[in-house]
């Protein structure tokens, strides 16, 4: 995931860490929406802490992109870990 994050850093001229702090700071805010199937949505996401964090959310969305045949497999370099709902 470091490999994406430095990727999106060098297109837009800043760090992975910034990269990161800005998805993590995203998640958060919407997370703290408090709209019922807003949060039912954020919950459906499997994460590895007790805390949603930016690798949960994007290898998440991967896996959704590749259950509906969006991303081909060969766009990710590994199969995200994470459950599709389909």
């Amino acid at each position: 995931m470091q490999n994406l994050w430095k990727q999106v850093a060098d297109q837009y001229c800043t760090s992975a860490e910034k990269v990161q702090a800005e998805i993590a700071e995203a998640i958060r805010q919407g997370m703290n929406n408090p709209d019922a199937d807003v949060q039912q949505a954020w919950a459906e996401i499997p994460r590895q802490q007790d805390e949603l964090q930016p690798e949960d959310v994007v290898a998440w969305i991967a896996a959704q992109l590749l259950a509906a045949g969006i991303l081909p497999p060969a766009a990710v370099s590994e199969q995200p870990e994470m459950a599709v709902k389909r």
